[in-house]
């Protein structure tokens, strides 16, 4: 009989150990007082996106994401907790499993008593909902405007800031880059 290779992957259930100390930690609204309450904030929102949504902090790196602008949280926490820096930076050439694996290692670097102790005794810092940084978010709209002969196409158009660059595949959306 062979043995089963396990998936490379963290899946859901890992983080349910974290339960107690996001009930002490994770506010009811908002990004709560001090800088635990925002940790806890910052990594759940990203965790539950993933898992929820197939959401991605900076999705101009190689995992696409979904719809969601993620990038706030990362940047805050690259810039007010510099132990995540390493961690956050590994998305650069994460493919669905190594950015699982990230996910895990960022939840297990801050979410432990002794460390959001600590970060319960400072102020808020900054806001974790509008925090610029490295990370980015490239956010896709569609086109319903018929700009080609057949009437089943769409364009799918991504603002990214840029300029002038664009590619078309007649049996795919455009995607243009501004």
């Amino acid at each position: 009989m062979q043995k089963c290779e396990e998936t490379k992957g963290v899946k859901w259930d890992y983080y349910n150990k974290f339960n107690a100390l996001n009930d002490k930690y994770l506010s009811d609204q908002g990004e709560g007082e001090n800088m635990a309450t925002q940790i806890c904030t910052a990594i759940n929102k990203l965790v539950y996106k993933w898992y929820n949504d197939g959401d991605v902090y900076d999705n101009t790196r190689g995992l696409a994401g979904w719809l969601n602008d993620l990038s706030s949280y990362a940047n805050w926490l690259y810039k007010y907790i510099p132990q995540t820096q390493s961690i956050l930076d590994r998305i650069d050439d994460a493919d669905e499993h190594q950015y699982e694996q990230l996910l895990k290692d960022l939840t297990d670097t801050l979410l432990n008593q002794k460390t959001m102790d600590y970060y319960s005794s400072l102020d808020k810092l900054g806001s974790i909902y509008d925090c610029d940084g490295k990370f980015r978010f490239i956010e896709a709209f569609y086109d319903d405007e018929d700009d080609y002969e057949d009437d089943g196409d769409e364009e799918m158009w991504f603002d990214t800031r840029r300029t002038n660059l664009w590619c078309e595949n007649k049996n795919q959306p455009r995607i243009w880059v501004l």
